[in-house]
């Protein structure tokens, strides 16, 4: 874990440095599904993988997408605010609502009701696409992904709290992994959730720098458990 006692130029440059594992394997995934996003439609992308389904595949994604959720981000910040410090509790609260309250404002206010696989394959490109039973198939506001950007934001500000190669991996593969759970599932296109992903890192370097600047590192509460060790 970082405690920068400079600037936020310094303390982004820090953290690229001590989780430079975590960054390799993202902007590896940005250029891929970059280049992907440009050489193809995003129909053919989501037609592409579509096909590659099992039984397995449905039921484990259909529960992994749940790390995305709300009640995912409030157990495991409860966990670290309660047993480990309050300020790595905030740090998750606080990097997932910032990234999805970005969300949520490029959902209804830049991109508007942009139809879904569901709709999109339905009225605008018709195709039966392989739909797992018993998910709920929303049908607008596809872009940016809110999942994708929970998955995110949640597991990079956990990969921020320590300083390991390993964990730094692990962490982006379960968000990639989330992130690809809302394409199977045909909640989203890749489109959504590569813009997710953005808007959650970023804000978890937004909410991380900030917590741990100069000035918030002098409130020294703030490093403690809500429930102290007897």
């Amino acid at each position: 874990m970082l405690h920068s006692k400079k600037g936020f130029y310094f303390c982004l440059m820090d953290i690229f440095k001590s989780h430079r594992s975590y960054f390799i394997l993202y902007f590896a995934f940005l250029v891929f599904a970059g280049y992907m996003l440009v050489v193809y439609s995003k129909s053919s992308i989501h037609l592409y993988f579509n096909q590659f389904y099992n039984s397995f595949s449905d039921v484990f994604f259909t529960y992994l997408t749940y790390i995305g959720s709300a009640i995912a981000t409030i157990i495991i910040g409860l966990v670290y605010f309660l047993y480990s410090s309050k300020r790595k509790g905030l740090l998750i609260w606080m990097s997932v609502i910032l990234a999805s309250l970005l969300t949520q404002f490029f959902k209804h206010v830049i991109f508007g009701p942009t139809p879904r696989p569901s709709i999109y394959f339905t009225e605008i490109n018709p195709y039966q696409l392989h739909y797992v039973q018993g998910v709920k198939l929303l049908p607008y506001f596809s872009m940016p992904s809110g999942h994708a950007t929970a998955a995110f934001a949640l597991t990079f500000s956990i990969a921020l709290l320590y300083k390991n190669r390993k964990l730094d991996s692990a962490m982006f593969l379960l968000a990639l992994l989330v992130g690809f759970s809302r394409i199977y599932l045909s909640q989203h296109f890749l489109e959504d959730v590569y813009l997710g992903s953005i808007i959650g890192v970023f804000a978890t370097i937004i909410i991380y720098s900030w917590l741990y600047s100069p000035k918030y590192l002098e409130k020294t509460k703030l490093d403690t458990p809500m429930i102290k060790k007897k």
